[in-house]
C-alpha cells in the first residue's frame, strides 16, 4: 500500500507539472496580449474615421502588427528574444 500512495503522488506531481506553463510561454502570451491591444487600438481607429484611405493605412498597421507580434511572441516561446525586448519593438512600431 506504501508504494502504491508513493506511486499515485508521483503520478500526482506529474500532471501537476504538465498542466504548468513555462515562463517562456507565460512571457509569449503576454506579448501576444500587448500587441492584440495596440491592433485593436489602430483597428477602432480606422472605424471611427471617415477617411476610407487613412481606415485602409490603420488596418493595414493593425494586420502588420500582429503578423510581427506574432513571430515575437513565438521568438520569446523559443527564449531567443526577452518579453521585454519584444514589447518595445511592438510598441516602437
Amino acid at each position: 500500500m506504501k508504494k502504491f500512495s508513493i506511486l499515485l503522488l508521483g503520478a500526482a506531481a506529474l500532471t501537476m507539472a504538465a498542466c504548468q506553463k513555462s515562463e517562456n510561454k507565460v512571457a509569449a502570451d503576454n506579448v501576444e496580449a500587448n500587441v492584440g491591444n495596440i491592433a485593436d487600438n489602430l483597428d477602432a481607429a480606422a472605424s471611427n474615421t471617415s477617411n476610407d484611405a487613412a481606415a485602409d493605412t490603420l488596418s493595414n498597421q493593425a494586420d502588420a502588427l500582429k503578423d510581427k507580434g506574432d513571430k515575437l511572441a513565438d521568438n520569446v516561446a523559443a527564449g531567443n528574444v526577452s518579453e521585454a525586448t519584444a514589447n518595445k519593438s511592438v510598441n516602437a512600431m
